[in-house]
């Protein structure tokens, strides 16, 4: 039996009316699954931007710790005081944020080296002899930092980078974070690692080190005929006393009766510190690490961000090195 032509007009548009059904359904799902994708995409967005926001937070509540303790206790920083405890954490709605601040000004500060001053590449050199480091490193970051392109007898300057297969020249001014450390010639990640937690990269090259702070290797640095051994239990009683008053009652330490220590660069008041924030929102993370400068009178303003994932070195003095 043969389909009439009105039967096979009527199949024809039934066909046509499914398939344009058909598109209907699947432009209907592209455009839904498009909206949730561009929904959930916003949403990220706004939660990303909002741990941001907490992270700044973060920032602002380590000046107000640092400004109180500055109100507190001014003329003198130890590692007693609120802002260097390690379980600086505070909730809020959805969210948390931790802080770690650290002082900068216990530390060795690279661009010391610039001025050509002898003291701090002296205890930059007993530094790096504490820590089995080879102290032509000491002569090289000096050329590094300095103004001048006369390279000096261990040292090393714009024609020796040059040669590198891939060239680059010294800095040749203040440098702005310690990881450019790993461009100095040979500098291998092993020797980086080992030297980084005790040193900072601060502008100011006329910076002191507080004594209050500072490690015990550091500490060797400053006094070598010390021990470790020596050092270390002059860190802990140090601590445990919160610190000493002034730099004479550093110097006068029966510990140090004999060590000869030059207390030019020294002192026992920071104004350096690096605030590392973790923050969280819902299921969202933000980094941040600001170091902070902090004046005798109080004032406060951030010379530097990162807002990368960036964890500082712990540091652990109980480390063994090669010598």
């Amino acid at each position: 039996m043969t389909s009439s032509p009105k039967d096979r007009q009527g199949g024809v548009a039934l066909v046509t009316v499914m398939i344009v059904v058909a598109a209907a359904v699947v432009l209907g799902v592209q455009m839904t699954t498009e909206q949730t994708l561009a929904v959930s995409r916003a949403g990220n967005f706004i939660r990303s931007q909002q741990a941001m926001e907490y992270a700044i937070g973060g920032e602002e509540l380590a000046r107000q710790i640092l400004a109180e303790d500055q109100r507190i206790s001014p003329g003198k920083d130890h590692l007693a005081e609120v802002w260097a405890s390690p379980d600086l954490q505070y909730e809020f709605e959805e969210g948390t944020i931790r802080l770690q601040i650290t002082d900068l000004s216990g530390r060795l500060n690279i661009n010391s080296l610039r001025a050509g001053d002898g003291l701090a590449r002296t205890r930059f050199e007993n530094l790096a002899r504490e820590l089995g480091v080879d102290p032509v490193f000491v002569h090289r970051l000096a050329d590094w930092v300095d103004e001048d392109d006369a390279k000096s007898n261990l040292g090393a300057e714009d024609f020796d980078y040059l040669g590198l297969e891939r060239p680059y020249r010294t800095a040749g001014r203040p440098i702005p974070d310690v990881s450019e450390l790993r461009l100095l010639l040979e500098m291998d990640n092993a020797t980086f690692e080992a030297i980084e937690p005790y040193i900072t990269a601060i502008p100011d090259p006329d910076t002191i080190i507080n004594v209050n702070t500072a490690p015990a290797r550091v500490i060797k640095a400053i006094a070598p005929e010390l021990s470790l051994e020596m050092a270390e239990g002059l860190a802990a009683q140090r601590d445990q006393q919160e610190g000493y008053n002034d730099i004479e009652s550093f110097i006068e330490d029966p510990v140090l009766a004999n060590a000869g220590i030059s207390e030019a660069g020294l002192g026992v008041q920071s104004g350096f510190f690096e605030v590392n924030v973790v923050a969280s929102y819902e299921d969202r993370f933000a980094y941040l690490t600001s170091i902070i400068q902090r004046d005798q009178d109080g004032g406060m303003r951030v010379i530097y961000r990162d807002i990368s994932k960036k964890i500082s070195p712990a540091i652990d003095d109980t480390r063994e090195y090669d010598d």
